[in-house]
C-alpha cells in the first residue's frame, strides 16, 4: 500500500593569523550611535541567549541560528572564527560572522562545507547600517578585502551595491541552484511508475518529525542511511566523524526542537529507505542533507522523497522559499524542482578607490586556491 504526503502545514583554504579586535567601535549615526563589536568562537557560549533573540527576529540564516553555528564551529576547525555584532543603542541589529586569512588581508564571511548561504544576521531594513558599519570595522582593522560568498539577489544584495559603490568587486562566481517558491509540477510519468512500484513492494509511507515523527529516531536514521552508502565506504559520512555527528545530534536536535527543522522520511515496512533534513528561518527554509537506501536505487527514492518534501515545506504557512543547497546543474534535484536562484560571491576591497597591492594579491591567492579546489574535485570524480 502506498501512502503518499499530505500537503500542509565550502571553505575555502587560507592561512590565518590573526583576528579583528575585541575592541568595540562606535559611529555616529542620525538614529543613534552604531557600534561594533568581535566576538570570537571560543566566547559564543556567552552571547548564545541575545543570540537566539536576535536570529528571532532578523532575516533569516538556520546556518547562524547559535545551536547550529555552535556545533559547526567544532566542525570548521580553523583558528580566528568569530562574529562581528553590530548595535545601534546597545540593540543588535546585525550579526556577522566570519574569520581574518591571508596573512589579515582578507575578512571573509563564514560559510563551510554545512552552511552553503553567506547572509549575516540583519534587522530589516537596517542592511545599509550593518553593511556600512562592517566596512568602517574592516577598514580601521586594515584589512584591505571582504571575501563574500554564496549571497543571493536580494534586500542585501542591493544594499551591499549600494555600500560599496566606489570600491573595485571582482566576482569569483555567479551560478543559479534549484529552489521551490510555489507548488512544484507532478512528478514525471516514469517517477509516477516508480512510485507505484515501490508501492507494491510493500506499505509505503511518508512521515515527517513535524508530523510527530520522534526526532532521535529520526536522526539515527538518516545518519544510518548515510553511513551504509558511498560516503560510509569513503569515510566522509556525517556519523564517520565524532564532530560532525554532533553537528547532527546537538545542531540539528536543538533546531528540531525548537520548531527550525524537520526530518522528512519514506519508510518501507516501517524500515526508512530515504530521509531529508530541511532547515527552517523566517519564511525560508534549506534542503540541508539526504540520504537513501541504495539498495532500492531501482525506485529512486531519493527523487520521490526529494519531491515530496517540495511539495510538503513549500506549503507550510510562511514558507516562501526553500533552497536546495545543491551545486548548479544537480544532476539530481534540477530535474523536480524548476525554479532557480541566483548565489554571488565577490571580492570586494575595503576601501574605496583603486586597491592596493595587498588587494591584488590577496585575490590572485583566492583565484588559485579556488580553481586548486575545482581541480582536486574533477580528479576524484575520475
Amino acid at each position: 500500500m502506498t501512502t503518499l504526503p499530505e500537503v500542509d502545514t565550502g571553505p575555502a583554504s587560507s592561512v590565518v593569523i590573526t583576528s579583528p579586535s575585541i575592541q568595540p567601535a562606535m559611529a555616529p549615526t542620525g538614529l543613534g550611535a552604531v557600534e561594533t563589536r568581535w566576538v570570537p568562537a571560543d566566547d559564543w557560549r556567552r552571547i548564545g541567549n541575545e543570540w537566539a533573540d536576535f536570529a528571532r527576529r532578523a532575516s533569516a540564516n538556520a546556518f547562524l541560528a547559535p545551536a547550529f553555528a555552535l556545533a559547526a564551529a567544532d566542525v570548521d576547525a580553523a583558528k580566528g572564527l568569530g562574529v562581528l555584532v553590530v548595535t545601534r543603542d546597545g540593540a543588535w541589529i546585525g550579526l556577522v560572522a566570519g574569520r581574518r586569512t591571508m596573512m589579515g588581508a582578507v575578512f571573509s564571511v563564514w560559510t563551510h562545507d554545512y552552511a552553503p548561504y553567506g547572509a549575516p544576521l540583519v534587522v530589516p531594513g537596517e542592511e545599509p547600517v550593518v553593511l556600512a558599519a562592517l566596512f568602517r570595522h574592516l577598514a580601521a582593522e586594515r584589512i584591505a578585502a571582504l571575501d563574500w560568498p554564496m549571497l543571493d539577489d536580494g534586500d542585501l544584495s542591493c544594499a551591499l551595491a549600494a555600500v560599496a559603490a566606489g570600491r573595485r568587486i571582482d566576482v569569483r562566481d555567479a551560478h543559479s541552484r534549484a529552489v521551490v517558491r510555489q507548488a512544484l509540477p507532478a512528478l514525471s510519468k516514469e517517477h509516477r511508475r516508480l512510485l507505484r512500484r515501490l508501492g507494491e513492494q510493500g506499505d509505503l509511507r511518508f512521515s515527517s518529525t513535524a508530523h510527530g515523527d520522534d526526532p532521535t529516531v529520526a536522526l539515527t536514521a538518516i545518519l544510518a542511511l548515510e553511513g551504509q552508502g558511498w560516503k560510509g565506504r569513503r569515510g566522509t559520512a556525517l556519523a564517520s566523524d565524532p564532530k560532525t555527528r554532533r553537528l547532527v545530534e546537538d545542531g540539528i536536535g536543538s533546531l528540531i526542537r525548537n520548531g527550525r527543522a524537520r526530518i522528512d522520511s519514506l519508510s518501507l515496512d516501517g524500515r526508512p529507505i530515504a530521509a531529508g533534513v530541511v532547515l527552517m528561518a523566517e519564511g525560508r527554509a534549506w534542503y540541508w542533507k539526504t540520504a537513501y537506501d541504495e539498495a532500492m536505487s531501482r525506485f529512486s527514492p531519493g527523487v520521490l522523497l526529494s519531491h515530496a518534501i517540495g511539495s510538503a515545506v513549500i506549503a507550510m504557512p510562511g514558507v516562501r522559499l526553500l533552497d536546495s543547497c545543491a551545486i548548479a546543474g544537480h544532476p539530481m534535484i534540477d530535474r523536480i524542482w524548476p525554479e532557480r536562484m541566483s548565489v554571488t560571491s565577490r571580492f570586494i576591497a575595503v576601501t574605496e578607490g583603486a586597491p592596493g597591492w595587498r588587494y591584488h594579491a590577496a585575490l590572485a591567492v583566492r583565484r588559485a586556491l579556488t580553481e586548486g579546489k575545482a581541480l582536486a574535485k574533477r580528479l576524484l570524480k575520475r
